[in-house]
């Protein structure tokens, strides 16, 4: 895997705004104050919540919704967001963008942030978009962008 830094995702590429919940949601749990503590029990939810989503047949035995009720959605956001960060190649706009807006919003990562996130399940990029995998939450989280008036 590859490691990233912040300036990387502070381009002003993306065209999806990210629910207000989502963003107050990983911005309180991902920076907490900011500090080493805040840092280490974030990275260990995200490390929790991409081990048990990081099998094969994660869509069709519940661990996605396990995920959600265990670990947040702001770590479950962070898994979803890193692996389709590294799997870009193979995506559509719309989920790179919701990803790279989710992780410009995780300002306490540590060097190997993404890394500790990707969901390792062997499905292809793709499918990560589908309704019944990341899709809907996706949809959810996501707001259209409003037009500026010329």
């Amino acid at each position: 895997m590859m490691h990233l830094h912040m300036r990387q995702f502070d381009g002003d590429t993306a065209r999806i705004k990210l629910d207000s919940t989502l963003i107050r949601e990983i911005r309180a749990q991902a920076n907490g104050d900011g500090g080493r503590e805040a840092r280490f029990a974030f990275i260990k939810k995200v490390r929790g919540a991409s081990k048990l989503m990081s099998a094969p047949d994660v869509i069709r035995n519940g661990k996605i919704t396990e995920a959600f009720q265990a670990y947040g959605r702001a770590a479950v956001a962070i898994c979803f967001a890193a692996t389709l960060y590294q799997r870009r190649e193979r995506l559509d706009f719309w989920g790179f963008s919701w990803a790279t807006e989710v992780l410009k919003l995780w300002k306490n990562r540590p060097p190997h942030g993404l890394d500790d996130a990707y969901i390792d399940d062997g499905i292809h990029p793709t499918s990560i978009c589908d309704s019944d995998y990341a899709g809907s939450f996706i949809r959810l989280t996501a707001e259209e962008p409003t037009q500026k008036a010329e």
